[in-house]
This record gives structure tokens, C-alpha cells and sequence, in this order.
């Protein structure tokens, strides 16, 4: 189990579906980290990286809302 499975897993366990989820922690190395959980509670995205402060990791999760007209490359 990973980390923010466990740190996550009281706050999962019976809890509802029905929307996507952005969940914030501190990790081990003092670093701020998030994760996206879809309607049924899959991790679909997660920071893959550590930010120093939580306001940097918050606005990390704002790029990503605000890239949802990003356009989509393909070989």
C-alpha cells in the first residue's frame, strides 16, 4: 500500500462516489503532494513531485484545472 493510500484509506473506506476528488498531504520528506481520485475512487493523476509549500502544491492543482482545453498531441 502507498502512502497516501494509507494516509487516505479512514477517509475512503465506505465514503461516497459520484465526483472526482483532489486529496493534499505532507509526505515523509516534508513535501507537498496531491492525488486525483475519479468518481469510483481510482487514482487517475497524481503531483509526481514534492513541493515545499502547500500553496505551491494547491497551485499546482489549479494549472491542471485550467488545462482542461489543453490540446491533445499524437504521433
Amino acid at each position: 500500500m502507498s502512502h497516501d493510500q494509507e494516509v487516505f484509506e479512514p477517509m475512503l473506506a465506505g465514503g461516497p462516489t459520484g465526483q472526482p476528488t483532489y486529496f493534499v498531504y505532507e509526505d515523509g520528506g516534508q513535501r507537498w503532494r496531491w492525488f486525483l481520485l475519479d468518481a469510483q475512487r481510482r487514482k487517475i493523476a497524481n503531483s509526481g513531485r514534492g513541493y515545499r509549500s502547500r500553496a505551491d502544491c494547491l497551485a499546482s492543482i489549479d494549472l491542471v484545472r485550467l488545462s482542461a482545453d489543453a490540446g491533445l498531441r499524437e504521433p
